[in-house]
């Protein structure tokens, strides 16, 4: 009979409306610290992203960057890049400058008005 009268004490204490609460506070706390975690997870996911978009930004300039020194340690490299760089020619060559002629006054966009003066705009005499 204590037995039974035991066990009964323990269920009252475990179905109390106190116990209840503190479980359910308890679980609200754990429940809070779990979706923090996932938003952290989620944080660091796209900014990991962001950083293998930009990773492969960079190995893509540096592979340019690579070949353009390539090219610059050839002679003929060298000689491109300064007459690209500086518009030089070599002695006894002759360079060449083509020049666009100019089609006339370029036409003035037409000016903006605002609504109210394109309002008033009806009302004025024509003469």
């Amino acid at each position: 009979m204590r037995e039974f009268q035991q066990k009964r004490k323990m269920r009252r204490a475990l179905y109390s409306r106190v116990t209840l609460l503190v479980l359910l506070a308890l679980l609200v706390v754990v429940a809070r610290g779990a979706l923090n975690v996932y938003k952290k997870e989620r944080e660091s996911r796209k900014q990991l992203d962001r950083v293998d978009a930009e990773l492969s930004v960079l190995e893509t300039r540096r592979a340019a960057l690579a070949e353009q020194i390539e090219r610059l340690k050839t002679p003929a490299g060298i000689e491109a890049e300064i007459r690209e760089q500086f518009q030089v020619a070599k002695p006894g060559e002759r360079m060449v400058v083509i020049v666009e002629e100019k089609g006339g006054e370029a036409a003035e966009p037409p000016q903006q008005r605002s609504f109210f003066s394109r309002f008033l705009g009806i009302f004025r005499i024509v003469r």
